[in-house]
């Protein structure tokens, strides 16, 4: 038998002690969660937990209550382990080969379930014994770069150029005489009850424009005389060639020249032994009323020897002067009177020679950054 120093047999016995606490170690798995839940139907538990790099993972899972579920261990990113549509597992093992953060999920489509989840680690060496199996947020950023062209001032140009500009070559004012004469009316009478109405249709021309004409309707008038109305127009005739400066150039009647501006009244009897009601009415169905002797609408109406008027806004379509008798005995004559004035504008091009500074540009390549952030799960150690 050999007998060793004492000195020797203490360091044997130190280093056996030590070898034994580290297989011990490296064997006995440390607990990481037990966990019981209840899951609804189409519900999904997700359970995070960090490894150490070296440590091999264990799994156990079992229903207490239901049928099978999706039973996933994901190393994340997006590693998956094991996936499976079960109701229990025992004692599955997972190595780690790098520390990272590990996800257990469990899907349940249908019913509710009762689980139990227990999760163990065997570290691979005395060093990773304590290691912390919690995790944290980490904000990553992602940098990308996108190539593009885009034009740069390089410098200016002087360009010649014609410019054709449509512009008015001549303006001119007409006059168009839409009705020119005398209306009897009937009184209604004491036997046979004549309709003692009548009414004159006016049409205005109607407005047009092309690329180079242009003619639209610049306003109306009418004039009413009862009885003689040829002495009463002799002097607004007059009165026009003594006022010829303001219309100079336009071949107008007194009723045109009312419309234009050239003159500011026209003369009609101031009495007479018969009067005449007129109304201006602007559509047939109202025209229809006045002659039944109806309620109807009317733009003006007024009753008197005679009258007049111009219209420069209601210049297109169709009125009615319409007249009353209210003499009972004798029937009248009224003279009526209406004209439009018309304005035509002609254009012709004209061209222009013009410059202009423009800018001149080339195209540069560029680069544009762009950074983005994302947080990820990682282990706090």
């Amino acid at each position: 038998m050999i007998l060793m120093p004492v000195r020797i047999q203490k360091i044997i016995i130190l280093l056996l002690f030590i070898l034994s606490n580290y297989f011990l170690v490296a064997q006995e798995p440390i607990h990481v969660a037990d966990l019981s839940f209840k899951m609804n139907s189409n519900s999904t538990q997700e359970y995070y937990y960090s490894f150490a790099k070296g440590d091999v993972i264990v799994v156990d899972f079992e229903l207490t209550k239901g049928k099978n579920v999706q039973f996933e261990i994901v190393e994340l990113p997006n590693q998956i382990k094991t996936s499976q549509f079960t109701a229990r597992i025992f004692n599955y093992q997972v190595n780690v080969f790098s520390t990272k953060v590990y996800l257990f999920r469990i899907t349940n489509s249908s019913g509710n379930k009762m689980c139990s989840l227990h999760i163990k680690r065997i570290p691979k060496s005395q060093e990773t014994v304590n290691f912390n199996t919690g995790w944290q947020w980490k904000t990553l950023y992602d940098t990308t770069y996108t190539h593009f062209k885009e034009d740069s001032l390089v410098g200016h140009d002087t360009v010649h150029y014609t410019e054709t500009v449509k512009e008015v070559a001549s303006r001119e004012i007409t006059e168009e005489m839409l009705f020119d004469n005398t209306v009897e009316i009937k009184s209604i009478g004491w036997i046979e009850h004549d309709n003692p109405r009548a009414y004159v249709e006016v049409t205005l021309p109607q407005n047009k424009t092309e690329h180079y004409v242009k003619k639209r309707v610049i306003g109306w008038a009418f004039w009413l005389c009862v009885g003689d109305a040829n002495s009463f127009w002799s002097r607004n005739k007059n009165a026009l060639v003594k006022s010829a400066s303001a219309i100079a150039g336009l071949s107008l009647s007194p009723l045109g020249a009312f419309v234009v501006g050239g003159v500011s009244d026209l003369v009609i009897p101031d009495q007479t032994k018969n009067n005449v009601f007129w109304a201006i009415i602007a559509n047939n169905d109202n025209k229809n009323a006045f002659m039944r002797g109806d309620s109807y609408y009317s733009i003006v109406q007024n009753n008197g020897p005679g009258a007049y008027g111009k219209f420069l806004n209601e210049t297109q379509g169709t009125y009615y002067i319409c007249m009353y008798n209210e003499n009972i005995h004798y029937r009248i004559n009224v003279n009526v009177k209406a004209s439009a004035v018309i304005e035509t504008i002609t254009y012709k091009d004209v061209d222009y020679e013009r410059t202009k500074i423009v800018p001149k540009y080339v195209k540069v390549s560029k680069v544009r950054r762009h950074i983005s952030s994302r947080q990820v799960r990682v282990p706090i150690e």
